[in-house]
């Protein structure tokens, strides 16, 4: 009995798997792809500092008092 020859495991073919439709890629922001399939490049997103909200809302919320 040689290795590999009579005790071959049959795993069962994996399936290809299309991402659903509306699925958006997090690398490049495109649709229609996952992010590991992603051969685009990284989109830069501003986003505000945690400080920049706070002092957002405080303000807000001050002018919300004056009214």
């Amino acid at each position: 009995m040689t290795l590999g020859s009579e005790n071959k495991l049959n795993f069962p073919k994996k399936k290809e798997t299309y991402p659903p439709q509306g699925v958006r890629c997090q690398r490049c922001l495109e649709f229609g792809h996952w992010s590991y399939e992603c051969t685009g490049k990284r989109k830069y997103l501003h986003r505000s500092s945690r400080t920049q909200q706070l002092q957002k809302r405080m303000k807000q919320r001050e002018e919300e008092k004056l009214k």
